[in-house]
This record gives C-alpha cells, sequence and structure tokens, in this order.
C-alpha cells in the first residue's frame, strides 16, 4: 500500500485487522471476518507504526507474553521467542529492557512479535521507519525470503522506491481511495 501520509493506509490496515470496524460492507482475510478475532489472529500478524510497550518487560518478555496468550505452552513460546529473534537479529538484545533499545531495535521488536507466532498473513505499518540503512536492507531481504516460503505480505509506505525493492503488486491510495494498482511498474506508468 503506497500513498502520502493521510491517504488511508493505516486506516486499510485496522479495518483489515479488525481494530476499526467498516461502517459499510465487510473485510475477509484468507476468509475470515475480521469480527472474529480469535481466528483472525491465529492466522494474521500485524506490525503496527506506533511504540507501545508495557513498562519494565525485555524483548524476550513482550514477545512470549504475546505467544502464551496465543495459547502456545512455554516451552514452545520460547521457541518461537528465539526463532523470531534470530529473524530480527536481536537475540543478544533480547534480555534487554526495550526502554532502553534504540527506535530502530524498538521496529525490530515489534516485526519480531508480528511474526513469532507463525501466522500465514502479515500486515506492516511502515515497518522500515527508523532503521538504519543495513538493516533496512536486511529487513527487506527477510520479506522477501517469508514471500518466498508462501506467507502473504501487505506492507504500507509512502517511499514507491522502497516499495519496488519489496513488491510484486501495488495499491496506490490518496485520500482514501485507490488510485491505481498492479505490478510496480505499471502503476508507475498510470
Amino acid at each position: 500500500l503506497v500513498g502520502p501520509n493521510g491517504s488511508g493506509k493505516s486506516t486499510l490496515m485496522n479495518l483489515m485487522t479488525g481494530l476499526l470496524r467498516p461502517t459499510r460492507g465487510s473485510i475477509k482475510v484468507l476468509g475470515i471476518r475480521t469480527d472474529q478475532p480469535e481466528q483472525l489472529f491465529r492466522a494474521v500478524g500485524y506490525c503496527t507504526q506506533f511504540d507501545s510497550f508495557p513498562r519494565g518487560v525485555t524483548g524476550r518478555e513482550f514477545i512470549t507474553s504475546f505467544l502464551l496468550v496465543h495459547g502456545f505452552n512455554k516451552k514452545r513460546a520460547q521457541e518461537l521467542c528465539d526463532v523470531a529473534l534470530a529473524h530480527v537479529n536481536l537475540l543478544e538484545a533480547a534480555d534487554r529492557k526495550v526502554a532502553a533499545y534504540s527506535k530502530g531495535m524498538r521496529q525490530r521488536i515489534r516485526l519480531a512479535q508480528s511474526i513469532a507466532h507463525e501466522p500465514k498473513v502479515l500486515i506492516l505499518d511502515e515497518p522500515l521507519n527508523g532503521l538504519d540503512p543495513m538493516v533496512r536492507a536486511e529487513t527487506i531481504a527477510l520479506f522477501r525470503k517469508f514471500a518466498s516460503e508462501g506467507l502473504h505480505l501487505i506492507i504500507s509506505s509512502h517511499i514507491l522506491h522502497e516499495v519496488d525493492m519489496m513488491s510484486d503488486r501495488v495499491v496506490l491510495l490518496n485520500n482514501g481511495y485507490i488510485v491505481a494498482e498492479g505490478n510496480i511498474h505499471g502503476v508507475r506508468d498510470e
């Protein structure tokens, strides 16, 4: 999803995750209605663009607590947590308090939390914000890897060249309306 600030990207993502209810119509993700949160969040991972962490938790505690809420036993939650932390290169910092993380590290720990339960669809709102160029390139490579493994990724950005590096389809939004959609080169031509 591409568009300027205020174009409706985050609103659409909040609708797709059930955080907002549509005033008309309905939305389904993998055939699951967004008003079925237990089913929806077993299949969907969501990484918001906003920082919001419980006070005093470490990165490992942050991820593990969500996995326990998902219904995983403690041993499996710890295993999934370590895999997610490894994907975002935060194993070494996992036992530090999130409050001491840099902005880029907080972005990566949110990404790890969104992938830890092994969703089928990953919804990422501005996932590259705050990442330095090297971590940005690593994250784009990670997204490509996930896609090649069959994970569906829906990513919002307002930077078209970043979308070009990690997308096979693009939806261009403006003022809540779809302006263009298709492969990146076709949308550029429009």
